[in-house]
């Protein structure tokens, strides 16, 4: 089989199960194939390292990575063609000191509002109320659960000018300006929200504010008066915006933008139907506080009483 047809059988197959991950593993004798739908890992083929290898390469280039370099972590996107579809994949890959490479595939669904489940509409529609203001609005969550799609939803609630910064494009929506970043030419964070503000945007979408200099780029485009939406890797609400003055050093500019922390989860139902579950926190008044924990109990509770009757 062509290198070019075995990976679109990958693809297709993630795809029609709706799988999240691909795992490609170069081990010294084999190479190994896996899958991964929420917490599960399932084994789809074991091959020799040379085909390992060459579907790795064929990845890389589609990506345009470097494909000669087998050591360094390297990210990239692609759009996949799949017959009268194209799916859009993040790809991320290193090597171990043996210089043996492995690859993360993630499967971007493109959803939409009506595809993306949430446990409570209402408070979706919360959100959708209190993120009208300009300022900064922090989201956070697992990878996978939905921050990504989140945004762009509210992002399509208005109109005018939507401008992304990502590392790299998750979703793509041709209504929007998207920008991708790329260190070779300095199209860092940094760079692209000052040159992005420019452009005026009604809504200014950080794919991840990983240091405190995208930290305090993000700050000041909200006190320019924009909104703001950005991701956070933390455990919670409340450690959202611990995080973000971690990487600060200092909390008065952030107290005078913030205006919410929205966090996020994608649970399986007992029909094992993904539907995402909040906590959140909005400063404007009236504050709201909803911890996550206090609506992970309402979902359990209303499964347990379910599941009794």
């Amino acid at each position: 089989m062509l290198i070019e047809d075995f990976s679109d059988e990958m693809i297709e197959f993630g795809v029609k199960e709706q799988m999240q991950d691909m795992y490609l593993y170069l081990r010294e004798d084999k190479g190994v194939i896996q899958f991964r739908k929420n917490q599960e890992i399932a084994s789809f083929k074991e091959v020799s390292p040379q085909i390992a290898q060459q579907l790795i390469t064929r990845f890389k280039y589609l990506g345009e990575m470097d494909v000669g370099e087998h050591r360094r972590a390297q990210l990239g996107a692609i759009s996949y063609p799949l017959h009268d579809e194209v799916q859009r994949l993040r790809l991320s890959t290193v090597g171990d000191y043996r210089g043996n490479e492995s690859m993360v595939i993630r499967f971007l669904y493109n959803l939409s509002v009506d595809h993306l489940h949430y446990f409570s509409y209402e408070q979706f529609e919360t959100i959708v109320k209190r993120t009208k203001a300009a300022g900064l609005y922090l989201f956070s969550g697992p990878t996978g659960s939905g921050k990504t799609t989140l945004m762009y939803q509210l992002a399509k609630q208005i109109k005018g000018q939507v401008i992304t910064i990502e590392d790299p494009v998750e979703i793509e929506e041709p209504s929007f300006l998207q920008l991708q970043t790329n260190d070779k030419i300095n199209q860092t964070y940094d760079q692209l929200i000052k040159l992005s503000l420019r452009h005026r945007p009604d809504i200014l979408i950080i794919g991840e504010i990983r240091d405190e200099r995208t930290a305090k780029a993000a700050i000041r485009a909200a006190l320019t008066g924009h909104k703001v939406f950005a991701t956070v890797h933390a455990k919670g609400v409340r450690e959202t915006k611990s995080r973000l003055i971690d990487l600060i050093g200092e909390t008065s500019e952030l107290d005078n933008c913030l205006m919410g922390v929205i966090y996020q989860r994608m649970l399986n139902d007992p029909n094992d139907q993904a539907e995402v579950v909040f906590g959140y926190e909005f400063y404007s008044e009236p504050a709201i506080y909803l911890p996550f924990s206090d609506s992970l109990k309402q979902y359990q509770r209303y499964y347990d009483e379910g599941q009794k009757r």
